[in-house]
């Protein structure tokens, strides 16, 4: 999908995936709320339905974001290319609007990422307008969003410490954590497999059809 955006699409799709940001935080970012020197995106403004709103959802997301030398990298070009690059200046500027407002999130995700979406074969549509993955689930909502449940399932699938994810994801119970983390079919038959390999060591049973046989 990113090599099918072009900027500022790529770096609101990077941005978003490898830290979880929610989109209306995102879209409140000015540039001054990079902090290069500590490494760190600092989250004071939310731009929700065209309204500005300072502050962040929970206690948590008002704590600053770590953002990784790569992460910092693809910002600072971006930084270089874009119109409104000043400290006070929206990351993700509206250029219609004279760079006065963020760009609108909705019309990101119609008209960018679910396009991507489709030709990188992520997603399929329907001739109903319906939305699915390719394993054949729909989905009831596909949108930037949807990247804050694939980063947890990923670091989940990794081992990372549910600790760790939960912080990055800035939720304030583990429990809406695990709520965001999606087993994967592997996870799962290897889960199964631990189970059976454990119930055939005990009991010193036979596997396989040759077991039926008996």
């Amino acid at each position: 999908m990113l090599e099918l955006l072009e900027q500022p699409e790529y770096t609101l799709l990077l941005l978003i995936a490898a830290t979880a940001l929610r989109m209306s935080e995102a879209l409140g970012l000015r540039w001054r709320d990079i902090l290069w020197e500590k490494d760190q995106i600092k989250i004071r403004q939310t731009y929700v339905h065209n309204v500005m709103q300072n502050g962040a959802k929970t206690g948590l997301s008002k704590s600053s974001v770590e953002m990784h030398s790569l992460l910092a990298a693809v910002l600072k070009s971006w930084q270089q290319q874009t119109l409104y690059s000043k400290p006070e200046d929206y990351v993700f500027a509206n250029y219609k609007l004279g760079g006065k407002k963020p760009r609108v999130g909705s019309m990101i995700g119609e008209d960018y990422l679910r396009p991507a979406a489709v030709k990188a074969g992520v997603i399929k549509v329907d001739e109903d307008g319906r939305t699915f993955y390719l394993d054949g689930n729909e989905i009831q909502r596909f949108g930037f969003h949807t990247f804050r449940h694939s980063l947890a399932s990923f670091l989940m699938a990794e081992g990372e410490n549910p600790a760790v994810i939960q912080a990055t994801l800035r939720h304030t119970r583990l429990d809406m954590t695990m709520h965001y983390s999606h087993a994967r079919k592997q996870q799962k038959r290897a889960a199964q497999g631990m189970v059976l390999e454990a119930i055939f060591a005990k009991r010193g049973l036979q596997r396989g059809p040759e077991a039926m046989e008996q």
